[in-house]
């Protein structure tokens, strides 16, 4: 999913898209360069948000379930390809849609890597949709 590509729509919709990264600061400046990112992005490098907000983490989630290798292939055949690790490699993320007050309208929480949200899913959960 590459929600970073929609910036244009979602903030036309009055929403604005920022990533959480569990590295350090100098990984996601090279994250922001590899990936072109001009939203904000901040880093959580004791994982605090991930854990409040219950997001799974565990090595057989992340590289060795049936449905990670189908992720994993899937993004192959797109024509993904797996870069420089950083941050904690076994730390799985999710999609949140939050309204000012803190108001949560769209969870995604991933079950293995490479588990995304249908982006049409997280854009209807968007105010004006």
């Amino acid at each position: 999913m590459q929600l970073h590509r929609d910036r244009d729509l979602i903030r036309a919709k009055g929403a604005e898209l920022v990533f959480v990264g569990n590295g350090n600061r100098y990984f996601a400046q090279g994250f922001r360069e590899e990936l072109g990112l001009e939203a904000p992005l901040y880093v959580d490098t004791r994982r605090h948000a991930y854990r409040a907000l219950e997001m799974k983490r565990g090595v057989f989630r992340t590289l060795f379930s049936p449905t990670a290798w189908k992720h994993m292939r899937r993004a192959f055949r797109s024509g993904f390809r797996q870069g420089r690790t950083r941050g904690d490699a076994w730390q799985l993320g999710g999609v949140l849609v939050v309204r000012p007050g803190g108001y949560v309208d769209f969870v995604h929480r991933s079950e293995s890597a490479g588990d995304h949200p249908d982006v049409a899913a997280v854009l209807s959960a968007l105010p004006g949709s």
